[in-house]
Parts: C-alpha cells; sequence; structure tokens
C-alpha cells in the first residue's frame, strides 16, 4: 500500500457554530484560568440527607413516647424510636465526612 499521498490528510473536530476546536478551548481556558465551578449533585443529595437524618432523629427522639414498648405487632413508634439514634449518628458521621471532603477539595485548589 503506497501511504505517501495520503500523509498529509488529517481530521479535526469542530466544536459548535464558532468554530473552535478542542485545542482552542483548552488553551482559552488556560489563559483566563480554570474552567468555572460546578455544583456536584452528589454532594447535594448527601447534604440534603444528612440534614434529613439529624432533623428526623432528632424529632423522632423528641416527639416519641419514652415508653415505647414491644407487642403482638409492631408499631412506627417503636420503629422510628429504635432507629433515632442511629439516623442522628448517620447524618452527624455524613456531614463530617463531607467537611473533610470540601477541606481536601478546597487544599487541591489552592495547591
Amino acid at each position: 500500500m503506497e501511504s505517501g499521498q495520503y500523509e498529509n490528510i488529517g481530521f479535526r473536530e469542530v466544536i459548535g457554530e464558532d468554530g473552535m476546536t478542542p485545542d482552542d478551548i483548552t488553551a482559552e481556558t488556560t489563559k483566563e484560568g480554570a474552567l468555572p465551578r460546578r455544583l456536584n449533585p452528589f454532594i447535594l443529595v448527601l447534604w440534603a440527607l444528612s440534614g434529613v437524618f439529624i432533623l428526623g432523629g432528632i424529632l423522632a427522639l423528641l416527639n416519641g413516647s419514652l415508653e415505647v414498648s414491644m407487642t403482638d405487632q409492631v408499631s412506627m413508634a417503636y420503629v422510628l424510636f429504635t432507629f433515632a439514634p442511629t439516623s442522628v449518628f448517620i447524618g452527624v458521621a455524613t456531614v463530617l465526612a463531607l467537611m473533610f471532603w470540601h477541606a481536601w477539595h478546597w487544599q487541591r485548589l489552592k495547591g
């Protein structure tokens, strides 16, 4: 096969109507700095879940009767009162883990 006539043929991806290539975009972002920061949706969901766990556990402990006992059927009050301390613990542990994650992420960005 003779590849001499096809050596100068190349492929270049064009993005959008402005005709910018990926090389142009990376050069532009390094000149101006980093790309704009976006919020991570998974981290937002973890923050919301930790709040739900903490508030739900505290509300279950405060509104629940202190004399919850097991009968023939399991009552919802018994289930809520049983899992409320675990819920608060999971919520607080998630908040602490997210704080460490944010600190690590911030330190990595600052260099």
